[in-house]
């Protein structure tokens, strides 16, 4: 996932039923985690 898509989500994240901000914060950190591990080569 490109580091343009994931600020959109995280944008969005307002917009989404409270009980879900959980479980998209999770998705979006992990999604975070996988850019940074691309980027320095890990």
């Amino acid at each position: 996932m490109e580091i343009d898509e994931i600020k959109e989500r995280i944008a969005k994240v307002q917009e989404l039923p409270l009980d879900t901000h959980v479980g998209e914060y999770e998705e979006i950190h992990a999604s975070l985690e996988s850019a940074l591990t691309t980027v320095e080569g890990l």
